[in-house]
């Protein structure tokens, strides 16, 4: 007979009716990470800067570096739903030639709005946040130096707001995906020598599709992680164990 505190897996993995926002919602990545959530039973809040709005679909546009209108946005859904049980902040970009720009959206903004999203979560004492990274946050790459600076900073400003809220019960972690293909890598993706360069890194020898990235998303927001904070899980096909 089961018990009241048996562990079931399918209830702890569960995440559905979670309310989960989304940043970057529109882009390779986070589009499918948002169907595979509602898909799943969640309650899917996007916000991206492309695309039209349609609050009743809980698709908000705006810049994420806006922060006026991201605090407007996260009101709102706090208002309609009571709650907020996680955040995935997926929205970055990667400008060579910019390099301020890759700290102010990768960086800044991302601690921007936690900052917002967490004063929600800690009023119900619960709440996971799931930053994206990058292998780009424990390997130096040539000519992108503000992308790679970013996501390190990005890596360990996790890490401090886990402990800064580990008595609320807020947990933080990165999911650092590897060469996914998406519009961001699509340009390496069709270089042939690039593609070769990059496969022979990956112990897998294939790039990673979006949804590779939903295992690790399901768990660090549902309850199967809830001893899990501060943590950095690379999802890279093997690219970071590989030596010569």
């Amino acid at each position: 007979m089961k018990k009241k505190n048996d562990l079931i897996i399918k209830n702890l993995f569960s995440i559905n009716k979670k309310i989960c926002v989304v940043t970057g919602a529109s882009g390779s990545i986070g589009k499918e990470i948002s169907k595979l959530l509602r898909l799943n039973g969640a309650i899917v809040i996007r916000i991206d800067k492309t695309g039209k709005e349609n609050l009743k679909k809980n698709y908000f546009k705006a810049d994420i570096s806006d922060i006026k209108k991201i605090k407007e946005i996260i009101n709102q859904i706090y208002k309609k739903y009571k709650r907020i049980d996680a955040l995935l902040n997926i929205a970055g970009i990667s400008e060579n030639k910019n390099y301020l720009n890759n700290i102010k959206i990768n960086l800044i903004s991302a601690y921007e709005i936690t900052k917002l999203v967490t004063e929600k979560m800690v009023k119900k004492k619960k709440g996971s946040v799931v930053n994206f990274t990058s292998l780009n946050s424990e390997m130096g790459f040539k000519n992108n130096p503000g992308y790679v600076a970013s996501k390190g900073g990005l890596k360990q400003l996790t890490k401090a707001f886990a402990i800064d809220f580990s008595n609320k019960n807020v947990r933080f972690n990165n999911v650092g995906p590897g060469y996914i293909k998406t519009n961001m890598t699509l340009k390496s993706f069709n270089d042939p020598i690039k593609k070769r360069e990059r496969l022979n890194r990956i112990i897998m020898n294939r790039f990673g599709v979006p949804n590779d990235l939903f295992g690790i998303i399901v768990y660090l927001i549902s309850d199967a992680s809830k001893y899990v904070t501060g943590q950095d899980f690379y999802i890279d096909g093997g690219f970071l164990a590989k030596g010569i």
